[in-house]
C-alpha cells in the first residue's frame, strides 16, 4: 500500500500469535520518492527481479492467509493456555480448601502476578517486532530506497574475495613522476640488450629507444587478495592495469644507409594488465616482520599497443608488418623473466636474522610427463581448409616442448610423450599452445618486411587455439594419470574468462611425478639430467678496452641446446635461479659447454669449454648429485706475451641425474631407443 504523501506502508500480514488472530496495524515506514520502487514485480532498472524468500500467499478477502503451520503453532499454544488456567485453578481451589492464607502468600502472589504479566509483554513485543521485520525485509527496495538503507555505505561494497585499494593508489599517485623516471631507466638498461639479442640476424643493426616516458597516469591496483594455503608465508595476488599517454619513440638502425634508412616507430595507445603475485617471507620476530619478498607475474600480461612508421614509411600499414616481431618480443621476453614460478627475490633483512634463503629461488621439485594424444575439431586455416598443426607446452616460460608437425588434418593424432618440469606443485600451471604451421607466408612476402627474417617467411606459424590448465588437482595425487580432453581458444591466458573456446579440443594424459618417486628406478639407462649453473671465476676480458666481458653459457646435451642469460660487463659472472634440464638422456651422454662472451656487432668470442661425462662425473655420485667448480679448456690469447700465464678460468653448477622407467597408460616398459608405441 502505499499513503496519499508518496509513504511505502508494508501491511503486517502475520496474526499476533498470542490474541486470538487479531491483525496488527502497526506498519514499518520507509521513506521513497517513489513508491513503484519498492514494488517486487518490477525489474530495477533492468536488473532481475528478486524473488523473497518467503512470501505470505494472500486469501480471497484479501487478508493474508494463516499457514498450516501456523495453525499447528496456535492450538499448541492455546492447549498450553489451558493447561495453565487448570493449573491455577488447582492452586486456588487448594487455598481455599485447605485455609493456607497468610501475608507471604499474598506478597508472593502479588510478585509472580507482576513478574508473569511483565515477561508476557515483553515476548508479545518481541513476537510483534520479529514479524515487522521479516515483512520490512521481504521488501525489494529501489534505488531510493537501498540508500536510505544503506545510509553512508559506500556502492562499491562488497564481500569478494578482491579488496579495493583506493588508498594505495592515491599514494601510488603522489609518487608516480618519480617512478616513471625510475622505470623509464630502468626499462632502457634491462630491455635494449635483449632487443639487441632478439633482433633478426642481418637485418637490422641496432635497436634503441629515442624517447621514453609513461606519461602522467599511474599504474592502478584494481584489487588484492590473500592466498592462505601457506601458514608460513603471507601470499598477496594484485590485480593492476596501466593504460597511459606515454611517449615512446624507437630507433631501428639499418647494416646499409646510414642515417637515411633510419627509422623512428611510435609506440601509442600502450595498455598493459595482468595480475602480480607478491610472496612475503620467512616470517620473523622483527620488523617488518619477513625477511624477503618474491615478485611474479601469476599469468601471462595482457599487452595491447599501436605502432606507426609515419608516412614516409607507409604509416599504420607498414608497421603491422613488424607488430608480430614486437608483440612476440614482449610477450615472450616479459613472460621469461616475470611469469611464476619465474621470480625477483628481494632480501629485506640479513641473513643472520632470516637464516638461508636458497629455498625462496627456484628449485625443481618434480617432473610433469604430458603425453599428447590428440586434438579434433581445429578451425581451418589453409586455402585447402585444413590445417598444419603441432601442440607446444610449457609451465615456465624459457623451457617449451613441442610435438611433431601432422599436415593437412584438422583432427590430428600426436601420441608423443613430453616432459616438464614443476617447480611449484600447488600454484603452476600447464600452459598449451596449438599452432599451424605454413611452409611459406605469402603474407609475408607482399608486406613491407624488414624486421622479419627468413625463418618468419618460410615457416610461419599462426595460432589455432590454446588453454590454461593449474595443476594443482593432477600435482595433489603423484603417480595417477589424469585423462582429459581441455577446449581450445583464442583468448589471452590472462583473461578473466579464460582462453575461450570454439577452436576445438585437445587429449592429454598427464602425470606427475615428485623426485622421490623418481629415484626409485635406479636401474634404468635413462633419465633426466638437471644443470643449475651458479657462477664463472676468472674468465677472459675479450672486450679490451674495458677489460671486461659480456659471458653467457651455452649447453648442449643429446642433441639438444639450452642458453643462459647474459651477464654485462663482468669477468665473475653469477646467476641466480638459472636451472635447464633434459629428459630421456640416454646415461652415457656428454654434456658440453661453452662460456660466450656477446657481441651485438659480430660474432660472439669462446671464453672457455668444458666436456663432463654423465655416467662418470655425475650418476656415480652420491644419489646422483654433485656440486663443484670445474676448469675451462684454455682459448688462445693472441694479446698475452709468448710465456706469460694467467689463473685458470672456472664455472660452477649443480648437476643431477635421476633416473626414472617410463609408465605409459599402466603399462611398464624399458627405455629402449628401439621401442615404439
Amino acid at each position: 500500500m502505499a499513503s496519499p504523501d508518496g509513504t511505502a506502508k508494508a501491511v503486517d500480514g502475520n496474526a499476533d500469535l498470542a490474541n486470538g488472530h487479531e491483525e496488527d496495524h502497526t506498519k514499518p515506514k520507509i521513506d521513497i520518492e517513489d513508491p513503484e520502487e519498492l514494488d517486487d514485480t518490477k525489474p530495477i532498472d533492468g536488473a532481475e527481479t528478486a524473488t523473497p524468500a518467503a512470501t505470505p500467499v494472500p486469501a480471497k478477502d484479501g487478508a493474508i492467509a494463516p499457514q498450516p503451520q501456523q495453525e499447528r503453532v496456535m492450538e499448541l499454544q492455546d492447549l498450553a493456555l489451558k493447561v495453565f488456567y487448570a493449573w491455577l485453578g488447582l492452586l486456588v481451589l487448594s487455598v481455599l480448601v485447605l485455609w493456607l492464607w497468610s501475608w507471604e502468600l499474598i506478597r508472593s502472589l502479588a510478585f509472580g502476578l507482576v513478574l508473569g504479566l511483565g515477561a508476557s509483554l515483553l515476548h508479545r513485543w518481541n513476537i510483534k517486532r520479529k514479524v515487522r521485520m521479516a515483512q520490512v525485509l521481504n521488501l525489494v527496495p529501489g534505488r531510493r530506497g537501498m540508500d536510505i538503507l544503506l545510509r553512508q555505505v559506500p556502492t562499491w561494497l562488497s564481500f569478494a574475495p578482491s579488496e579495493k585499494v583506493a588508498w594505495l593508489n592515491d599514494i601510488i599517485a603522489k609518487v608516480w613522476p618519480f617512478y616513471d623516471y625510475a622505470i623509464s631507466e630502468l626499462i632502457k638498461t634491462q630491455v635494449e640488450p635483449l632487443m639487441n639479442e632478439y633482433k633478426p640476424p642481418g637485418l637490422i643493426k641496432r635497436i634503441y629507444f629515442q624517447k621514453l616516458t609513461l606519461g602522467s597516469s599511474p599504474v592502478r591496483v584494481e584489487g588484492i587478495r590473500i592466498d592462505d594455503a601457506d601458514p608460513a608465508e603471507i601470499a598477496l595476488e594484485a590485480d593492476f592495469r596501466w593504460s597511459g599517454d606515454a611517449n615512446i619513440v624507437m630507433g631501428i638502425e639499418l647494416p646499409l644507409g646510414g642515417s637515411f634508412t633510419r627509422m623512428a616507430p611510435k609506440v601509442s595507445d600502450l595498455a598493459v594488465s595482468g595480475t602480480a603475485r607478491i610472496v612475503l617471507r620467512p616470517l620473523v620476530d622483527t620488523v617488518p616482520g619477513f625477511g624477503a619478498a618474491l615478485v611474479s607475474l601469476r599469468v601471462p600480461p595482457i599487452v595491447r599497443f599501436h605502432l606507426n612508421f609515419g608516412k614516409a614509411f607507409g604509416g599504420a600499414a607498414s608497421a603491422g608488418a613488424i607488430r608480430l616481431w614486437l608483440d612476440d618480443f614482449l610477450r615472450s621476453q616479459v613472460a621469461e623473466m616475470m611469469l611464476w614460478p619465474a621470480r625477483i627475490v628481494v632480501p629485506i633483512l640479513d641473513e643472520a636474522v632470516t637464516g638461508p634463503l636458497d629455498d625462496l629461488y627456484l628449485r625443481h621439485k618434480g617432473a610433469l610427463r604430458v603425453e599428447v594424444v590428440e586434438a579434433r575439431d581445429l578451425p581451418k586455416v589453409d586455402a585447402l581448409g585444413s590445417a598444419d598443426a603441432f601442440a607446444e607446452v610449457f609451465t615456465t616460460a624459457h623451457v617449451r616442448e613441442k610435438t611433431k608437425t601432422k599436415k593437412n588434418s584438422l583432427s590430428p593424432k600426436w601420441d608423443e610423450t613430453l616432459w616438464l618440469m614443476v617447480q611449484e606443485p600447488l600454484t603452476q600451471n600447464l600452459y598449451v599452445v596449438v599452432k599451424d604451421v605454413d611452409l611459406v607466408n605469402f603474407r609475408s612476402l607482399l608486406q613491407l618486411n624488414v624486421l622479419k627474417g627468413a625463418t618468419d617467411v618460410v615457416k610461419n606459424t599462426s595460432l589455432l587455439g590454446r588453454v590454461l590448465l593449474p595443476l594443482h588437482e593432477v600435482t595433489s595425487r603423484p603417480g595417477e594419470e589424469h585423462d582429459m580432453w581441455l577446449p581450445l581458444g583464442t583468448g589471452d591466458f590472462a583473461s578473466a574468462t579464460g582462453c575461450g573456446t570454439g577452436c576445438g579440443e585437445i587429449h592429454l594424459v598427464l602425470t606427475f611425478w615428485p623426485f622421490d618417486l623418481l629415484k626409485g628406478h635406479r636401474a634404468a639407462t635413462r633419465g633426466a639430467v638437471i644443470v643449475t649453473l651458479i657462477c664463472c671465476d676468472n674468465l677472459i676480458p675479450a672486450d679490451r678496452p674495458i677489460n671486461s666481458s659480456d659471458p653467457f653459457v651455452e649447453f648442449e646435451l643429446h642433441k639438444k641446446k639450452r642458453k643462459s642469460t647474459v651477464q654485462w660487463r663482468t669477468l665473475e659472472p653469477r646467476w641466480i635461479g638459472e636451472h635447464f634440464d633434459w629428459f630421456h638422456v640416454p646415461q652415457d651422454s656428454i654434456l658440453e659447454l661453452t662460456v660466450y662472451d656477446f657481441d651485438r656487432w659480430s660474432s660472439n668470442e669462446v671464453l672457455g669449454s668444458l666436456e663432463i661425462d654423465i655416467t662418470e662425473e655425475v650418476a656415480r655420485a652420491p644419489k646422483g648429485d654433485v656440486t663443484r667448480t670445474w676448469e675451462l679448456e684454455d682459448v688462445p690469447l693472441d694479446w698475452m706475451a709468448p710465456g706469460q700465464t694467467r689463473e685458470k678460468s672456472t664455472i660452477t653448477m649443480r648437476i643431477q641425474w635421476i633416473p626414472y622407467a617410463e609408465q605409459h597408460r599402466g603399462r611398464h616398459f624399458v627405455n629402449d631407443p628401439g621401442h615404439k608405441k
